[in-house]
């Protein structure tokens, strides 16, 4: 399978099934985790490159097998927060904390 992986990766039929298909992944992420909140195309851009980024790894891991799967997935997440980071306030994305505004009744 992994053979035929890197056989076909070059057809342009089979780079238009990867491409729909990380396209709706990036799309599900986008509406299911509050991603889509960021700026512009940035979030977007950087969510789908992500997701080549883990496509790729992961065919590296099957074929070569020279890093554990818990490296792999610490490798997987730290690029996704990499990539994020400069765009969002992940921060507060990840604590499910929500910006409040200061109470105009406190006093300094």
């Amino acid at each position: 399978m992994l053979a035929a992986n890197r056989v076909l990766a070059g057809d342009p039929v089979i780079q238009t099934v990867i491409t729909d298909e990380l396209t709706a992944l990036r799309r599900r992420l986008l509406g299911s985790t509050g991603l889509g909140a960021g700026p512009g195309e940035l979030v977007p851009a950087a969510l789908m490159n992500w997701l080549v980024f883990v496509r790729t790894l992961c065919v590296e891991w099957l074929t070569h097998q020279t890093f554990s799967r818990t490296e792999l997935r610490e490798m997987c997440v730290g690029a996704l927060l990499g990539a994020l980071r400069p765009v969002m306030d992940l921060d507060r994305l990840l604590t499910g904390e929500e910006e409040h505004p200061a109470d105009p009744q406190a006093t300094p």
